[in-house]
């Protein structure tokens, strides 16, 4: 064998385990607990009656708000539960944008951002408490007909939320196609 042809067996080899290693953990189709369909875990603590009460009165309990600090993530501002269930609570947060002003950086809501929006989903597993980041498209499914008057989820995810993205991609598709049908037309006069 030719020393090129070693290198790309070796290469389509390696390639090939690093797929396999990934695929374990790419979700079952349709799976509503997965990362892109739910939520990302962010931590867990160690649950105490104080923490519990705290949350069940809507105070949002420093371990939390410290974790989800050292993070970097938006603070709450409140805590309900979730879907009236006991164990489960939602956190909210303000959405903001930065903006600079002189000399320092300034955090301010946008002005057709919403109040507030259900961001974190705190969930009580026997002795510990996970807090979980919920997916965009849960704010979707709950906000966005509501948000774009559109009744339909696809039109309104395209065409509003990611409209930058949709031109970019329709001008793509119109490009190659203009491209196609200049490569294929025909040169001269047709014969009669």
């Amino acid at each position: 064998m030719k020393p090129i042809s070693v290198i790309a067996l070796i290469s389509v080899l390696i390639l090939g385990a690093l797929f396999m290693y990934v695929a374990e953990d790419i979700p079952a189709f349709g799976d509503p607990k997965s990362a892109p369909n739910w939520g990302v875990k962010l931590f867990s603590i160690d649950a105490d009656e104080e923490l519990e009460g705290n949350l069940n009165h809507g105070i949002i309990p420093v371990s939390v708000s410290d974790k989800i600090e050292g993070i970097g993530l938006p603070l709450p501002i409140k805590v309900e539960k979730a879907r009236g269930l006991e164990g489960e609570w939602d956190a909210f947060i303000i959405p903001g944008e930065k903006y600079y002003n002189s000399t320092t950086i300034r955090f301010g809501a946008a002005p057709d951002a919403p109040k507030e929006q259900k961001y974190y989903l705190i969930i009580k597993e026997g002795d510990t408490i996970d807090v979980y980041r919920y997916a965009p498209v849960i704010r979707y499914w709950e906000e966005g007909e509501h948000e774009t008057e559109v009744p339909n989820m696809v039109t309104y995810i395209l065409a509003d939320y990611r409209s930058y993205d949709t031109l970019g991609e329709v001008t793509v598709i119109f490009t190659a196609g203009v491209s196609v049908v200049l490569l294929l037309r025909r040169r001269g006069k047709m014969p009669k």
